[in-house]
């Protein structure tokens, strides 16, 4: 049995962390409803509607709501900072609530000015030891206390691209062994494998749907980074160089490919023969296409070029760049 009616949760959510998970579930567990208030705060990192939403698909029992204007975020500000915040709540909640979870001292006061009961919920945080400015200094290493609904939205997938024998597969594995991630092969290989080279135009299609659910079944990790060895616009433009047509399928993958940032590898590697290659004297047009197709789809790219040592580096320094270009917090 619930032991409350209504109950009550104020937070920044800036991200939502492991440690508000226990807050707000603590709430859920003792409330027959609850309110989550996402504060409009001002000069904010992360916009008011992405946390709210982050919120919302983490707890979607809960009602999730957010006040019109930013509110002072300490009483130094003003003296009429307990009425500011008292008569703003009244006002947004749709019903008083009984009780008022927190693991912040304000709480407290919060409770009284909004006559309800107050229960403090791990205020040490030695249940969950983490903070979301800690997570702000540094994502990537603690990324294991975001709350899944964050994860999924912050992953970043990374699709190393270009023409044949310019080190794709290799780059892959060794940025994903570097940041101890998951990567998804070149799924063509398998393929190209089983019929010793001897593609035909069917194949194009089992490889796009192949590679595609390889994908797929990689996104169900919740790693912040993910790998992938090529995709389906590589496989258009070889279904075309090959067989001069390509199947409708392919289009309709790469409209459902969600990649983040792709590194175009340039042609300065020497050409290394193999079953998986057909075009020695066609890389440099080869690039020119790679490129073309994703200056026309607008995809967020950048050309790797280097020899050896020099190739990864360049790819880490580029994926680094784009990394405190998204992660502005």
């Amino acid at each position: 049995m619930k032991h409350y009616r209504t109950g009550f949760v104020l937070g920044k959510f800036c991200p939502l962390h492991r440690g508000h998970m226990l807050l707000i579930q603590h709430a859920l567990d003792e409330c027959e409803s609850v309110y989550i208030v996402v504060d409009n705060i001002m000069d904010e990192v992360i916009p008011v509607c992405r946390r709210m939403q982050w919120v919302r698909q983490q707890y979607p029992t809960a009602v999730v709501l957010t006040q019109e204007h930013p509110l002072p975020q300490d009483p130094s500000e003003t003296p009429r900072f307990w009425d500011i915040w008292r008569n703003t709540l009244q006002h947004l909640l749709p019903q008083p609530v009984d009780a008022v979870f927190a693991s912040e001292q304000y709480g407290k006061r919060l409770a009284k000015e909004l006559s309800a009961e107050i229960v403090m919920v791990d205020p040490e945080r030695q249940a969950v030891p983490i903070s979301a400015t800690r997570i702000r200094e540094d994502l990537l290493g603690q990324w294991k206390y975001l709350a899944p609904a964050v994860q999924r939205d912050l992953r970043k997938v990374i699709c190393v691209y270009g023409p044949e024998s310019t080190g794709k597969s290799t780059l892959t594995r060794q940025l994903a062994d570097y940041y101890e991630m998951p990567y998804v092969e070149e799924y063509a290989k398998h393929i190209i494998d089983s019929k010793l080279g001897d593609i035909c135009f069917e194949d194009m299609e089992t490889i796009v749907k192949g590679h595609h659910k390889a994908i797929e079944d990689a996104l169900q990790q919740t790693t912040p980074l993910l790998f992938v060895d090529t995709d389906a616009i590589i496989s258009k433009l070889w279904s075309n160089e090959l067989f001069g047509k390509e199947s409708p399928v392919i289009e309709e993958y790469i409209a459902r490919q969600q990649f983040d940032y792709y590194l175009l590898l340039d042609v300065d590697l020497p050409w290394v023969n193999d079953i998986h290659r057909y075009r020695p004297n066609e890389r440099e047009m080869f690039f020119r296409m790679c490129e073309e197709q994703l200056v026309k789809r607008k995809k967020n790219y950048a050309i790797i070029r280097g020899l050896h040592g020099q190739r990864f580096d360049n790819a880490k320094k580029s994926i680094e760049t784009f990394l405190s270009s998204v992660y502005l917090f």
